[in-house]
């Protein structure tokens, strides 16, 4: 937990505790006088940003408690500020504590309105903080703060009076339903003669009338009284209340009590009452702040400040654990290659062993690999007629009339020859022009007769077409010649001869086709 200093203001005396670790690490009692201020402001000198909470137990205090209708946002705020204004007009210290909503049908919400009347009592005290320039963290009033004292002493009393000795007199707080209702700070108590039990008697007894005027408690209530009896000197009045009022419990606790629970050294109770609050205020600071912005605009940027000290803190902490996975990962990065590398040395090793029994190749590694590659560009540049036969074939199954006396293929850069009665081979093809070399193809010959044939060359012919027609209808054919048909029905040619020179046998009609796939088939 972070350094703090929390200071106590009453009319006689300030204590001042440097709050360090979870407790107080070392308490000043200072007079209420030039010289007390003076030495206040020596005890300052050493802290730098050190933020100081400021408490004050006097009698110029005023608490209220207001219904007010439920509001959200700036008009709960609006309604607040103008419920101040019209208690405390001219009382720079003041604030406002929600505390809750009623259970009846309109749920408004209960405040408790709480001020210090007289602002000269903590002038003197702020002006020597803001010398030193320390922020300021709030003003709180005493009673405020003791509200942490029933958690910090685990208290479940339903109606608890919570009696203390301080330097201004004898502080009677009370609390119903573990809420704070009702302070008292009373005056000296020289008007008793001295009997100091006597006089904690009476004022119990005071304030249970005036709770009952107030309708805060009934006399016949249950009612417990906490004795805060840091130097152990009301064990007298402890006895008293318990034989005095057979409707009260009277609970003591002593100076060794205090330290244990409270976490509080033993020679710090026996400065000053202050102490155990100033414990509590360090612990935890309560939420009725009586400072207005302009006092804490200090302590805000202090917070602020704390804050980017820790995101700055949060982000090299991040970075640095960045850093050391990227390290942690280049090591094992280096690790691995070093193992890769070993472990390909030991193949290495173990391949050469293995190779010496291998017997002696015919030629080379490179020569052997070279040959493969050809083989590989061999096997992807190879065809076979299979697909050409496949595409004549499904085109005969509709023509039963059509008989095939011979079938040629070739693939290369061109076409197959045509020339004669036979099959040729056909010029190769010249290059393209700008120089590239035309694409290799697949084409064939078809060479076959119409059978029987009976002396219709229309006949003939037409079933030559429409077998031509389904060979170009194929997806693979790029084109379907008709080189040769049983007649020559071209009308450019001179009519000669007769029909007994005919060298066509009777009863058979010839043709040829020449078929053409597509490149890259």
């Amino acid at each position: 937990m972070a350094d703090k200093l929390l200071i106590c203001v009453s009319a006689q005396q300030a204590t001042a505790a440097h709050w360090r670790g979870r407790r107080l690490a070392d308490c000043r009692v200072f007079n209420n006088d030039d010289a007390g201020l003076e030495a206040f402001g020596e005890f300052l000198a050493p802290f730098s940003g050190v933020p100081a909470y400021i408490m004050v137990d006097a009698v110029e205090e005023d608490y209220r408690f207001e219904t007010l209708p439920h509001a959200f946002g700036s008009e709960r705020s609006e309604m607040v500020r103008r419920k101040l204004k019209q208690h405390y007009r001219n009382g720079p210290y003041n604030t406002a504590w929600l505390l809750g909503r009623n259970r009846g049908r309109r749920r408004d919400d209960r405040y408790l309105f709480s001020a210090l009347t007289n602002p000269d009592l903590v002038g003197g005290w702020l002006q020597a903080i803001a010398a030193q320039g320390l922020p300021v963290a709030g003003i709180f009033l005493l009673p405020m703060v003791s509200t942490a004292l029933l958690d910090a002493l685990g208290l479940r009393a339903a109606n608890l009076l919570l009696v203390s000795q301080h330097s201004g007199g004898l502080r009677l707080t009370f609390f119903r339903d573990r809420q704070f209702r009702l302070s008292r700070l009373t005056r000296a108590d020289s008007g008793k003669g001295g009997n100091h039990a006597r006089f904690i008697t009476d004022e119990i007894s005071n304030t249970r009338i005036y709770l009952h005027a107030l309708r805060a408690a009934r006399l016949d209530e249950h009612l417990t009284v906490l004795l805060l009896d840091r130097n152990d000197e009301l064990i007298e009045a402890a006895q008293n209340i318990a034989r005095d009022n057979p409707s009260l419990e009277c609970v003591r606790m002593g100076r060794r009590d205090l330290a244990s629970q409270l976490n509080i050294a033993e020679p710090l109770l026996g400065l000053a009452s202050d102490v155990i609050y100033l414990q509590l205020l360090g612990l935890k600071a309560p939420a009725s702040n009586l400072a207005s912005a302009n006092v804490t605009v200090g302590f805000r940027r202090h917070q602020v400040r704390r804050a980017i000290y820790a995101a700055a803190g949060a982000v090299a902490l991040v970075a640095a654990g960045w850093s050391g996975i990227n390290v942690w990962q280049t090591v094992d990065a280096h690790a691995q290659r070093a193992e890769s590398a070993r472990q390909t040395a030991l193949l290495q090793a173990q391949y050469r062993e293995a190779t010496r029994q291998f017997p002696a190749a015919p030629t080379s590694a490179d020569n052997l690999k070279k040959a493969v590659e050809v083989a590989h560009k061999l096997r992807k540049s190879v065809r076979a007629p299979e697909m050409l036969m496949g595409i004549v074939s499904k085109a005969l199954e509709t023509s039963p009339d059509i008989v095939i006396r011979e079938f040629a293929w070739k693939y290369g850069l061109s076409e197959i020859g045509t020339g004669g009665s036979g099959i040729g081979a056909a010029p190769s093809a010249a290059p393209a022009p700008g120089g590239v070399a035309p694409t290799r193809k697949q084409s064939g010959l078809v060479e076959g007769e119409i059978r029987p044939f009976r002396g219709d060359y229309r006949a003939a012919i037409e079933t030559i077409n429409a077998f031509a027609n389904r060979l170009a209808a194929d997806p693979a054919v790029a084109e379907v010649r008709v080189m040769k048909l049983p007649l020559n029905i071209n009308p450019t040619l001179a009519l000669s001869g007769n029909t007994l020179d005919s060298r066509e046998p009777s009863g058979s009609a010839d043709f040829r086709l020449l078929l053409v796939l597509k490149p890259n088939v």
